[in-house]
């Protein structure tokens, strides 16, 4: 049967990032499956359930979340977001998830879904890792409310290891896997999914697999179809619109714990002077400094919400000269210390 893609159809503009509908692929037939109705939890979501028929249309990451979050408390499942990964596929990404699908091996796969990944989901990135004989696979949300992460962000690997199996061999698994977020009380889903020590606590989010395992080739490769795709996905870029401050965004997300935070760093990066970035950042109402504060702001109360993380390290992955500057920058937004947040949350 031949494959049909489209491109993903923008609804109305909506505040903050958005997600393809497909990326609710088996959310109500898990529901129905557990005794419950799928329709109340999509529309206390802000989901109209009708567009899951449409899944190249886009909702708001924000409502996505909030549907993932009351399933799991309605359910009373809290590994809701871990179980759902498995009823899904990577096609539910659209054409990027075709495209890594028939990559000819799994570095180019991931590299491929790196670059293209803000096609299906513009609030989330993911990067790749090499050091050495070990590879990070990380997963990173962005751009998002207050709600807690749990639920996506487990969703999110449970789908990276099931693709890396199916693409690979069945009885592949990560060396290891770590989350943010505090340890549940029940390890043995995440044990039954991974096939590996499953960490929690830690201050990244990602599969560490074997450096060997990047080369090796995919089970469904098809280089003819994989540049077919290619040439798809670029056209579907070329119609997104050039939301500079969106790109803006996007890299100091992604690149952040790498140290980039300099106007000319970023501006290099998009291929633009320094003036030039500027002068278009205006344009759009804003400026890099307000889109700055706002990363690091956002990027700080993640630390401090979902790990243990101390205070110096999180400046220091923010890019602050000191604690002391995070701390009073924070406390500006906040209206209280970093230390006390965090107190606040638990």
């Amino acid at each position: 049967m031949p494959v049909r893609i489209r491109h993903s159809a923008r609804a109305p503009a909506a505040e903050g990032p958005v997600i393809r509908a497909g990326s609710m692929e088996g959310f109500r037939s898990l529901l129905l499956e557990l005794g419950h109705d799928p329709q109340p939890i999509l529309r206390d979501a802000g989901i109209d359930p009708e567009i899951l028929n449409q899944p190249d249309l886009v909702i708001p990451t924000n409502a996505y979340r909030r549907a993932l979050n009351r399933a799991a408390e309605i359910t009373g499942i809290a590994h809701f977001g871990l179980l759902l990964s498995q009823r899904q596929t990577f096609e539910k990404l659209g054409a990027v998830g075709y495209l890594v699908r028939h990559g000819p091996d799994l570095k180019t796969s991931i590299e491929r879904l790196m670059r293209h990944f803000h096609t299906h989901d513009t609030g989330s990135m993911t990067r790749l890792e090499v050091d050495g004989a070990h590879a990070l696979w990380r997963h990173r949300l962005g751009g998002v409310s207050e709600d807690a992460a749990v639920q996506q962000t487990e969703l999110a690997m449970g789908l990276a290891c099931q693709f890396t199996r199916s693409a690979l061999e069945e009885t592949w698994a990560p060396s290891a896997v770590y989350f943010e977020h505090a340890a549940p009380a029940d390890l043995g889903p995440y044990e039954a999914v991974f096939r590996c020590p499953v960490l929690f606590g830690q201050t990244l989010t990602a599969l560490e697999l074997a450096t060997s395992d990047l080369s090796r080739p995919l089970r469904q490769s098809d280089a003819g179809l994989f540049q077919i795709l290619q040439q798809h996905i670029e056209r579907i870029e070329e119609g997104l619109g050039e939301d500079i401050g969106g790109k803006v965004r996007h890299l100091l997300l992604q690149n952040m714990e790498d140290g980039l935070c300099r106007l000319d760093d970023v501006a290099a990066r998009l291929g633009l002077r320094r003036h030039a970035l500027q002068r278009r950042l205006k344009a759009e109402g804003t400026s890099f400094q307000n889109i700055l504060d706002d990363v690091r702001f956002e990027l700080a109360r993640r630390y401090l919400r979902e790990s243990k993380t101390p205070i110096s390290e999180i400046a220091g992955l923010l890019g602050y000269s000191e604690s002391a500057v995070f701390t009073r920058s924070f406390a500006r937004r906040a209206g209280m210390a970093p230390n006390a947040w965090r107190r606040k949350q638990s």
